[in-house]
């Protein structure tokens, strides 16, 4: 067992999101066990951390495009060049980590992966276990099919080549990998074979025990409730996410319009994003106005209170490699709900919901597979809420940090 852990991330936790989630989990988890837990970042709010948690300030940002420049260059050349473009933060970051220079720090972020790997390469740090949230290599594959003209799809083609020579080199020589699921550590395995000999663990994306994240804000509540002149005999579809091409927001209208004649029911949506507009438009084309709600985006500390309106929340995310290597944090939110839920029939997805046991499955991209599961959960309320009305215990004891933690720790 490791007498302290070292955990390393460029990010200022400013913005909260699905990254900043996780760290948080993971670090207050360890610290709650009596484990030493050291946290190198540039966070400047230190309120969601366990009070134990030892924080040593990078005092170093990175803009947008200077993570670009620095990966790119890091997957194109080798370390030394890199280290000749970026000398000042170099000689920062040996002066941070002088005290750790003996051991094995983790890595959080993709930046943070592959600072990890430049800082071993020159003897910095000992070695790196980085924590894989994402596949940056997948998702610069699909904006490249997904382009419509040739000046965008050699961009992300280009992407892509430089991010899988980025991930090669991140890979062959760490430590150890934390994937997301067993999926993703089996399409890590197939594109880098060398990842077989690591030392690996899985650890899924899961909830905060962030007791505050799950309190019900009745004010709040009855001010919705009134507003949007919500009856008692009206069942509320909850979509709460990115509006992404991958997201499926366009496929949910498309499916809640297929039903929505036969049951007393309205469909909220929560957030922003790309497919914003599309999903407007689609509304409009359906004359759905008085049916489908655009809620725009909300804290995630109120989205509990959005929840507890609502009788069934979906994740109508369509078929994409990423969803089934990872299970996104709003599908656990979902979960810890009690409501009913909805989710796309994903590899990552059913490793927890076996058979249905958690959630009512669809098979992802397919419209008409969504309206029945909107069907069978509209004409089968009752008898659904009865089935998972232990949804809330199981995942509170089962998918927190919980709960996965000791995979770091045995």
């Amino acid at each position: 067992m490791a007498k302290r852990f070292v955990f390393f991330s460029m990010n200022d936790f400013v913005n909260e999101g699905g990254g900043t989630i996780r760290m948080q989990g993971i670090l207050n988890e360890l610290a709650k066990s009596g484990r030493e837990v050291i946290f190198i970042s540039n966070a400047e709010n230190k309120d969601g951390f366990h009070p134990s948690i030892k924080h040593i300030s990078i005092a170093y940002k990175f803009s947008r495009n200077d993570k670009r420049r620095f990966q790119f260059l890091l997957g194109l050349f080798s370390a030394g060049v890199v280290r000749f473009f970026y000398s000042k933060f170099f000689k920062r970051l040996q002066a941070v980590l002088e005290p750790f220079k003996e051991e094995n720090i983790f890595f959080f972020e993709y930046l943070d992966n592959s600072i990890g790997y430049w800082l071993k390469h020159h003897n910095v740090i000992r070695g790196y276990i980085n924590d894989l949230h994402g596949v940056a290599t997948l998702e610069f594959k699909f904006q490249a099919e997904q382009a419509k003209d040739l000046l965008k799809t050699l961009k992300f083609r280009t992407k892509y080549y430089v991010s899988n020579l980025l991930d090669k080199k991140v890979c062959q020589h760490a430590n150890g990998l934390i994937f997301a699921s067993g999926e993703m550590e089996r399409y890590f395995i197939d594109e880098y074979p060398e990842v077989a000999y690591k030392r690996n663990y899985i650890l899924p994306y899961y909830l905060s025990t962030n007791e505050g994240l799950d309190i019900v804000d009745e004010k709040l509540k009855g001010e919705l409730e009134t507003k949007f002149e919500i009856s008692e005999d009206e069942k509320i579809i909850l979509f709460a996410g990115a509006f992404k091409k991958t997201g499926g927001v366009p496929d949910l209208i498309r499916a809640f319009q297929k039903v929505h004649t036969k049951y007393n029911s309205r469909l909220f949506l929560i957030g922003d994003g790309p497919t914003y507009e599309e999903s407007q438009q689609l509304v409009n084309e359906f004359k759905l106005e008085d049916k489908i709600v655009f809620l725009g985006r909300t804290k995630y500390h109120e989205l509990r209170t959005y929840q507890d309106l609502a009788n069934i929340i979906v994740c109508p995310d369509k078929q994409n490699v990423y969803s089934e290597l990872i299970i996104h944090v709003k599908y656990l939110d979902a979960l810890a709900s009690g409501k009913l839920v909805i989710n796309g029939s994903f590899k990552s997805v059913t490793e927890v919901n076996v058979n249905e046991s958690l959630s009512i499955n669809f098979t992802p991209s397919n419209v008409d597979s969504l309206a029945d599961a909107l069907e069978k959960c509209l004409g089968n309320y009752e008898a659904l809420t009865e089935k998972y009305m232990n949804n809330r215990r199981y995942t509170s004891q089962n998918l927190t940090y919980a709960s996965g933690i000791e995979v770091l720790t045995s």
